[in-house]
């Protein structure tokens, strides 16, 4: 009976040593590790995860502020056009069709990128798209300069 006793205490800290020790070394890998910001391809990549999902809030949250001012004159004039029995905000002006049909990108590529300003390229079978994107605070935005002009 004491042997059996002495063999699972053994056991026991045999297997106690083993998660220490892997734990111990998950945590001196995790330091060694630099943890590096997503790119603008990512934040293009969330763009067209956000429309495929239809989540207009996400979306809104994805453009620079520039378009982000844009979109919310555009929602006061389109308030002041029907006389303002219907108040329209930014997100009520973002259209997301359906994505039903519509291949996915085969790839988004970085073309340039200087300091705080990028170009994206997206290609699908589709066609090719080339998307203006600026860092701010440290997240990269989509930037539609053409839009609302």
């Amino acid at each position: 009976m004491a042997l059996a006793l002495t063999s699972r205490r053994s056991t026991l800290a045999a297997v106690a040593s083993l998660l220490a020790a892997m734990a111990l070394a998950a945590a001196v890998a995790g330091r060694s590790c630099r943890v590096t910001q997503a790119g603008p391809e990512a934040a293009v990549s969330d763009m067209i995860h956000a429309a495929k999902t239809g989540d207009r809030d996400a979306v809104l949250g994805l453009l620079a502020p520039a378009t982000r001012d844009r979109l919310a004159a555009e929602a006061r004039r389109a308030t002041d056009l029907v006389g303002g029995a219907q108040r329209y905000t930014a997100k009520d002006l973002l259209s997301i069709g359906s994505s039903e049909g519509v291949p996915d990108p085969t790839d988004i590529t970085v073309v340039e990128e200087h300091g705080d300003r990028a170009i994206v390229e997206v290609v699908s079978p589709a066609g090719r798209a080339r998307i203006d994107l600026v860092k701010l605070d440290g997240r990269w935005r989509i930037d539609l300069p053409q839009y609302g002009k």
